[in-house]
């Protein structure tokens, strides 16, 4: 994939995903962290699927052990920060 296309759709991810999520204050740190350091996992391994949906969610778990060292951190703090609130770890 040439650089130029990897760029506009690393854009585009971006600005979908900010368009389409809460406020951060509702979200919390962790969450942008996420989005942060898996946008390239995102490309990777669920490009083609609608940012933030089921079956991104489907998609990151079933990659889990394939997706980079810091996305895998990012999404363990997510689900711990999800479990601190709720009493269990968002899936």
């Amino acid at each position: 994939m040439n650089i130029r296309l990897l760029a506009l759709t690393a854009l585009a991810l971006a600005g979908s995903l900010a368009a389409s999520r809460p406020s951060e204050a509702q979200e919390g740190p962790e969450m942008e962290a996420m989005r942060a350091s898996c946008g390239g996992d995102y490309l990777r391994f669920c490009a083609g699927m609608k940012p933030g949906g089921p079956e991104v969610k489907a998609c990151f778990k079933r990659n889990r052990p394939n997706l980079s060292e810091g996305c895998s951190q990012a999404i363990a703090a997510y689900e711990r920060s999800r479990a601190g609130s709720s009493g269990e770890a968002d899936d």
